[in-house]
């Protein structure tokens, strides 16, 4: 039997080459880049960690729990809360079951009305009694419009549920999908949200640990034949039995010839190092006001370990990719932040400006029907990415354990539910 190559080591193609190498196959995966994870990935900069954008998991998804070892991962639990600013003013808005220190503060800010509070609660109970995959089958609609038929005022939706929901869809107008609110709600409710202690890339190096991956070897076509697939690629050509495309959306396209691309929602990322201590909030901080920073957390503050000795470290997120260079955005962002820490602001010394043109592929309502399917038009090839599913870890994940299961002939992991 000869090896099944995966196209691509993020974490689509990880998960299946890890799930079909625990079968006994032989797999190798090859990967353009010259390290695994695409777009979930960490680097280094002057003794900062620095995810790329701002990556958070949900521990809940399910996905994530039969393919990583999460204690493994030494993942640090972020307050599910969010700290709403206006200028100076920050009101935490928090969940005081896992964040008994946001209790006071949730129960007396006026950042949401006592009604919107008391809807907030009617929304978990009534989002924690169904399966969680069956949140995302059923009529859709908009988040805003749903969110407007369950009563919320404007002032929720301006004041948390559009920066904080904002940083999740990379759009703050509210128009993804209904169902996928109601399934990332669910899982921040079973599980919260946390971080890997060392950054988000220890995700796809656990789960390349013990596969053949070798990295800086572009794929550019794929020609089909009677016993298998020939891989041709910028180091000769290669034969493989199966193939698993597990790319970018366009490159599949363009080794597939399927028509994949569904659009893309870009984010920037602007990181920055401070020698003293401007806010020791470790909350996501949401901005409520008009600006480019939609949210922005201390990650120093909530894991220590993230910035070297003396030194504190912001992320800000700025949703889509504006028209301006980086000096012009740092200035706009440090501006807005000025706002927040008035003189304290100009000591901030920028690491790292991100812009990240593919971050998610649009999912607005009734997304899920136009979505991709597994097998291709090229007999042997077969498609694992999140286009298959939805724009995330979990969606990622599952996309490549039921591309395996496909090889594998295996029942259960192919009639498993998207979002189970």
């Amino acid at each position: 039997m000869g090896d099944i190559v995966v196209v691509g080591a993020g974490l689509a193609g990880l998960t299946a080459a890890r799930v079909l190498t625990q079968s006994g196959r032989r797999v190798r995966v090859l990967e353009a880049g010259e390290q695994v994870g695409g777009r979930v990935m960490s680097r280094m900069v002057e003794g900062y960690t620095l995810d790329a954008g701002y990556q958070v998991l949900f521990p809940a998804y399910p996905a994530l729990r039969r393919n990583v070892d999460l204690a493994a991962l030494d993942l640090v639990p972020i307050a599910p809360a969010g700290v709403v600013r206006r200028g100076e003013r920050a009101d935490v808005l928090g969940d005081p079951r896992r964040d008994p220190a946001s209790l006071p503060s949730t129960l007396t800010t006026k950042a949401l009305t006592l009604a919107d509070k008391a809807r907030v609660a009617r929304l978990a109970a009534r989002l924690a009694l169904p399966a969680p995959h069956t949140l995302l089958v059923g009529p859709d609609e908009t988040t805003e419009s749903y969110l407007r038929r369950q009563g919320f005022s404007e002032g929720a939706l301006t004041n948390f549920f559009r920066p904080f929901f904002g940083g999740i869809f990379l759009r703050r107008d509210l128009h993804t999908s209904a169902r996928l609110f109601r399934y990332y709600f669910r899982m921040l409710l079973d599980g919260g949200a946390a971080l890997p202690r060392a950054g988000i890339g220890e995700l796809p190096r656990q789960l390349a640990a013990g596969l053949d991956v070798t990295t800086g070897v572009q794929v550019t076509a794929l020609r089909p034949r009677p016993e298998g697939v020939t891989l041709v690629t910028g180091a000769g050509e290669l034969d493989a039995s199966s193939v698993l495309v597990a790319t970018d959306a366009d490159t599949a396209a363009a080794l597939t010839g399927e028509p994949l691309s569904r659009g893309r929602l870009g984010s920037t990322y602007l990181h920055y190092a401070s020698g003293t201590r401007l806010d020791p909030q470790p909350r996501l901080l949401l901005n409520a006001e008009e600006g480019f920073i939609n949210n922005a957390q201390w990650v120093s503050e909530a894991i220590p370990e993230r910035a070297p000795a003396g030194g504190h470290l912001l992320t800000v997120t700025v949703l889509g990719l504006p028209d301006l260079d980086d000096d012009a955005l740092d200035a706009r962002v440090r501006g807005e932040l000025g706002r927040w820490y008035g003189a304290g602001a100009a000591g901030l010394r920028t690491l790292h400006v991100e812009r990240i043109p593919f971050a998610q592929f649009p999912q607005p309502p009734e997304y899920a029907a136009t979505l991709a399917g597994h097998a291709t038009g090229l007999p042997g090839v077969l498609l694992a990415s999140e286009v298959t599913s939805m724009s995330s870890v979990q969606g990622a994940m599952e996309s490549g354990e039921k591309a395996a299961a496909i090889l594998l002939g295996d029942p259960v992991g192919m009639s498993r539910p998207r979002g189970a």
